[in-house]
């Protein structure tokens, strides 16, 4: 699941527009993907200091700040795969 998360999320870098003020999202798959991400750390990292970010940094999402939501939610889910990887490793010792 994380894998198509984090697949899904380098594919909407596509989708960014340019304004005056920087870049920003305006499409049903951006909040297609939010919701999934949002669903899966809810899921998987419940009362987590991320988990808890992201749905207070979502409550104010708007177009001048969701280009930043974006790397934020992208660099989590790579931190956590790469969390999750590390783990694996240890538990083979």
């Amino acid at each position: 699941m994380i894998d198509n998360l984090i697949k899904a999320g380098d594919a909407l870098q596509s989708e960014a527009k340019d304004d005056t003020v920087g870049k920003f999202f305006d499409s049903v798959n951006f909040e297609a993907w939010v919701s999934k991400v949002i669903l899966y750390l809810e899921n998987y990292y419940v009362d987590t200091a991320i988990t808890e970010k992201a749905i207070d940094r979502y409550k104010s999402l708007n177009s001048n700040n969701n280009y930043a939501y974006y790397q934020f939610l992208l660099g989590s889910l790579i931190a956590i795969k790469e969390f999750e990887n590390e783990e694996d490793d240890f538990d083979d010792f």
